[in-house]
């Protein structure tokens, strides 16, 4: 049966939290995109759904205990006797609230809008078997999650195992820097009208961030010039916006953002190398040197002045081996992660359309 969410729901307001906020009160306090500090009080009782009034207005979150909503944040209410929180929470999900955004600046929802979204709602017990079946998925989908990050955890602390750490370098290894050991480049910037949708002859995949990310259709450039092309045994990194991002294993034409870093190969193993510049020390190094305005930019010669040991290199080949048989079982849990993401969204798609 359709119903709107004004006759299955109500719709809490959120408040300016300054007179109830305490760094040790019991309660979260929640704006549209997650939590923001603690009060001493709650506006929405356990078991309700966020959904973002200004700014982030498509991505429902789901609370399991009391909370305050701040004004840019409403709390949705189930009628229990005829929709479940987690059924709600769930829809929600599914739901494209964009298309009730009428603002051409920040995106922005209004509680008459919501009031009015229309929604097919089954019996009680349908809907706690579908809230079953996807939490059941939705739990499996964590526990790759949790076992990728788990296996990442484990490189870095064979790395530290194996080399120790670099600022205190207690295994005296030789200390370079990043000028003594390689040379960067830049990728290139080129207008959309000049990048290809569709591959031809003697063209290349342009690697961006928003490509690596998957927020983007593949584009081609036609000829580039060679200083602009990596491949999968080369290593890029971030030098602007989203600063110290590393990947290795791509091939194509980089963008204008990314260095690519070409190292002594004879002295240094590309994937100890990569796992270096991904330890948290390094990192913010990168990010403490590529300044503290809106965009952080890391520039050439301050690149090149961060730090970096030399161990043995039959000792790196060593880390490497390791790492060859951490990524199979990588690969391994990254196809089941996918596999059972793909069961979830086909259920949501079969639930909620």
């Amino acid at each position: 049966m359709e119903y709107i969410f004004n006759d299955v729901l109500e719709i809490k307001n959120g408040k300016n939290q300054k007179t109830v906020e305490n760094s040790e009160g019991k309660y979260p306090i929640y704006g549209s995109g997650g939590v923001i500090g603690y009060a001493d009080d709650y506006i929405c009782d356990a078991d309700t759904v966020i959904i973002g009034r200004k700014g982030n207005i498509n991505n429902p979150i789901y609370v399991s205990e009391p909370f305050w909503n701040v004004d840019t944040a409403f709390g949705l209410v189930p009628k229990r006797e005829v929709l479940l929180p987690r059924y709600l929470f769930y829809f929600c999900k599914k739901y494209n609230f964009e298309k009730l955004n009428k603002t051409v600046t920040i995106p922005s929802l209004t509680k008459s809008d919501l009031l009015n979204v229309k929604m097919e709602l089954p019996a009680i017990y349908e809907q706690q078997l579908i809230v079953d079946k996807l939490t059941r998925i939705e739990s499996i989908i964590n526990l790759r999650k949790h076992e990728l990050t788990a296996l990442d955890t484990l490189i870095k602390a064979r790395f530290v195992e194996m080399f120790g750490n670099p600022e205190a370098n207690e295994k005296e290894w030789k200390m370079n820097t990043f000028g003594d050991i390689c040379t960067v480049r830049q990728g290139l910037q080129i207008p959309i009208s000049k990048r290809l949708t569709q591959y031809e002859d003697d063209c290349y995949e342009y690697i961006t961030v928003q490509y690596l990310h998957g927020g983007k259709e593949r584009e081609y450039i036609k000829s580039p010039k060679t200083s602009v092309i990596c491949t999968q045994n080369d290593i890029l990194m971030t030098r602007t916006g989203n600063t110290g991002m590393v990947v290795t294993g791509v091939d194509g034409v980089f963008h204008n953002n990314f260095f690519l870093i070409d190292f002594d190969r004879n002295k240094y193993d590309k994937d100890f190398l990569v796992q270096y510049l991904k330890l948290d020390i390094i990192q913010a190094d990168i990010l403490r040197r590529a300044g503290t305005s809106t965009i952080p930019d890391l520039n050439h010669s301050d690149f090149y002045k961060i730090k970096i040991f030399e161990p043995p290199i039959e000792l790196q080949k060593q880390f490497t081996e390791l790492i060859t048989q951490v990524d199979k079982s990588k690969s391994a849990v990254k196809k089941a992660l996918d596999e059972t993401q793909l069961l979830f969204d086909s259920l949501m798609q079969e639930y909620f359309g």
